[in-house]
């Protein structure tokens, strides 16, 4: 049975998503050109066939995700155009007429900066949304009925870091939920929340981790006391949820911070975590793929061995603390967030944000601690490592860079001669159609929101 290895994208310009469904029946591209090509793929032949093709935005298409097929056929695009939007199939309608996919719900940015990183979670009936802006806010969203993705209630908001970026400055932010049917503090029996919501951020030059709480006493204890223009979040929702920080790892072979040399283009939260730890894969603008393993231990045992060595990539205590504007107005529904003002003021013409309400977000209140162990370095996996992204069993990691190479590292057993850690480089596959400084010049551009 042969398939279908490469094919040419039916876009005008560079592409810019790649994405299948959960059971690979569907793969959606989308392009700096505004549109996304659906097709479909046929499981006994890998055959591709095209089944719409429509303008999704009115700027370059920045990120897009599948729904979990329980929930139907639907998928979430992000733009330059400030907007989030989500699809959904009409199978009533033709192909290849436009109108296989309509829009059923836009979310805009309050702030009037593009999101960059979107990611989508269903776990039992319930559906989160989390998405980043260019500025490092990120958002939570849940859909206000369950049964339908037409308005959606913001439950938490903050920004990943501090101080927060300018609107010039050169930036890179990535997100993503946990992909595991079950939180690792759950499989551990560290917590009894088996629904509890756990997200990796690339947040500039650092990784992190967050989990959320649900507890409403843990809540209000760490919130500051809330204004009336902020009163408006999770105040629809179906749960009130709030994200602690409970790792930050500074970026492989990082460079000082005014170097945007290490900054972090892309991050996996590997699907396997059967073996007791979250493993997270990294990409550095410097080329430097990394991976980390990340455990759990009491919190009772970490401070009784606080004052052993530990590894100089994981910070004994989390200092790092996140703020949030003051000035939010935030809505409940998506046709009063439509109207909303921006939840943030901005100093003269330098874009710079100003924020006056700071609250705890590392002071997390589990009686777990988190570590993180790199387990494999690789520091010239490419010129300029952009993305990564691991197989479904989670033993396999593909990574590709502006040096035209896809490369797959695996997951080997003690592994082998003049090879560190436990995954190894098993295949490499190259593309000559563009040169190296062409390729990277559209990324640099593309991540500043050029």
């Amino acid at each position: 049975m042969a398939y279908e290895t490469s094919f040419s994208p039916d876009h005008s310009d560079r592409v810019t998503v790649l994405q299948l469904n959960h059971d690979s029946s569907k793969l959606l591209t989308a392009s700096i050109d505004h549109r996304v090509v659906i097709y479909e793929i046929d499981a006994s032949t890998g055959q591709r066939k095209q089944l719409d093709v429509f303008t999704a935005h009115d700027a370059e298409i920045r990120d897009a995700k599948w729904f979990h097929p329980s929930t139907g056929t639907h998928f979430v695009t992000i733009g330059n155009d400030l907007q989030m939007r989500i699809w959904t199939q009409e199978t009533s309608q033709a192909p290849m007429l436009g109108r296989r996919f309509r829009k059923i719900a836009t979310i805009k940015c309050e702030q009037l900066v593009p999101f960059v990183s979107v990611d989508v979670k269903t776990i039992g009936s319930h559906t989160y949304l989390t998405v980043i802006d260019r500025q490092g806010l990120l958002s939570l969203y849940e859909p206000t009925n369950p049964d339908e993705f037409k308005e959606w209630s913001l439950i938490d908001q903050f920004y990943v870091c501090h101080p927060i970026p300018g609107r010039s400055d050169h930036t890179s932010f990535r997100v993503q939920f946990d992909p595991n049917p079950f939180p690792l503090p759950y499989l551990t029996s560290f917590s009894d929340d088996r629904a509890q919501l756990s997200v990796a951020v690339a947040a500039l030059n650092h990784i992190k981790l967050y989990r959320s709480v649900s507890d409403p006493d843990i809540i209000n204890a760490h919130k500051s006391p809330p204004s009336p223009s902020s009163t408006n979040v999770g105040r629809s929702a179906t749960h009130n949820l709030y994200l602690f920080e409970v790792l930050k790892i500074p970026a492989p072979n990082m460079q000082p911070p005014t170097s945007a040399g290490s900054l972090l283009r892309d991050i996996a939260y590997s699907p396997n975590n059967i073996r007791g730890t979250d493993v997270l894969a990294v990409a550095s603008i410097n080329g430097t793929v990394a991976i980390y393993d990340v455990s759990l231990q009491s919190k009772s045992f970490s401070d009784a061995n606080a004052g052993s060595s530990r590894s100089p990539n994981v910070p004994n205590k989390q200092t790092t603390s996140t703020t949030r504007p003051s000035a939010q107005t935030h809505q409940s529904n998506l046709t009063s967030a439509l109207h909303a003002p921006s939840a943030a003021t901005t100093n003269g013409s330098s874009g710079t944000t100003q924020q006056t309400t700071t609250l705890s977000r590392s002071a997390h209140p589990f009686s777990y601690t988190h570590h993180a162990t790199p387990i494999s370095t690789f520091k010239d996996a490419h010129n300029d490592a952009w993305s990564v992204q691991w197989d479904p069993s989670g033993q396999i990691l593909l990574s590709s860079g502006n040096d035209g190479t896809v490369k797959m590292w695996k997951r080997v057993v003690g592994g082998s001669a003049g090879v560190t850690g436990e995954f190894e480089l098993f295949a490499e596959q190259g593309e000559e159609d563009e040169s190296d400084d062409e390729v990277g010049e559209e990324a640099r551009r593309e991540d500043d929101g050029v």
